[in-house]
């Protein structure tokens, strides 16, 4: 089949968006790493406290006050390995919902005066928490083998768990940015959302410690899912039978969806501008 030169355009129209647009997001995600801690003495340091901070309030809590373990983990600090893993998961995606669900809103004079595609706001929210998750795979896997927890082939599902990390946090923030540009009170609802998120996925308590009769139940979170996949791949922790293809549908149903609902009501966005 031959292209008509109406087809080329069409095609050359396409890849020029497309170069466009790619050139717009590294300007915008560049713009997010330089001011994220522009003005603060320590920099680009506070990537690293930031986590460390978290994890040692929470260890010292959790692990030394009330000595959770975790059954099944045969290593010199199970619990350290098991929270290490959980906020790996959870750390850059609540930093990228917490920056990205306003992100619409906080630059909404400049989407009047500057015709740029909206996507790129949320975008580069999750962007910039790149950064903080790369952190968070890095201390998990160089403590790993401290703790006699040695790399197996398994470790190699890692980088896809990472990508579907990733596609949960931007269809979320694509999702939760534009409701909130549409009702306000979405923007404070959000956090006390996190807050309870937080606890019903396993990152400060193992799930052998929860009853059985519930364990099913967690894989209507899609955090859950990856925070017990990792756990599974990294530390070699059981997971309950579904795990991975509850997260696959996850993937898809948050990934898309999110995408989806975003592009959809992006003309009230443009009418309410």
């Amino acid at each position: 089949m031959t292209l008509t030169p109406m087809d080329d355009r069409v095609k050359s129209g396409r890849l020029e968006a497309a170069r466009q647009f790619w050139v717009l997001a590294r300007y915008w995600l560049l713009r997010e790493w330089r001011t994220r801690y522009a003005g603060s003495a320590l920099g680009w340091v506070w990537a690293v406290v930031q986590p460390l901070v978290t994890l040692l309030i929470f260890y010292g809590l959790f692990g030394v006050v009330l000595s959770v373990r975790v059954p099944g983990l045969e290593a010199e600090n199970g619990f350290l390995l098991h929270l290490l893993a959980g906020l790996a998961i959870w750390l850059p995606f609540s930093d990228a919902v917490g920056r990205g669900v306003g992100s619409l809103v906080a630059y909404e004079d400049f989407l009047r005066k500057q015709p740029i595609p909206a996507e790129l706001l949320p975008f580069s929210a999750v962007g910039g928490s790149v950064l903080v998750m790369g952190i968070g795979y890095a201390m998990l896997l160089l403590v790993a083998p401290l703790q006699s927890v040695f790399p197996t082939p398994s470790w190699c599902w890692i980088p896809v768990l990472m990508g579907a990390q990733a596609a949960i946090t931007l269809g979320v923030t694509f999702g939760l940015s534009m409701a909130h540009f549409l009702w306000r009170d979405v923007g404070s609802i959000v956090g006390f959302l996190l807050q309870l998120w937080f606890y019903l996925t396993p990152i400060v308590y193992p799930l052998a410690q929860v009853p059985e009769r519930f364990h099913l139940w967690y894989l209507l979170n899609p955090l859950a899912c990856l925070v017990m996949c990792l756990q599974s791949v990294v530390l070699g922790l059981p997971a309950p039978a579904g795990t991975v293809w509850a997260l696959v549908a996850w993937v898809v149903v948050i990934g898309v969806g999110g995408w989806a609902f975003f592009r959809a009501m992006k003309p009230a966005l443009g009418e309410a501008l």
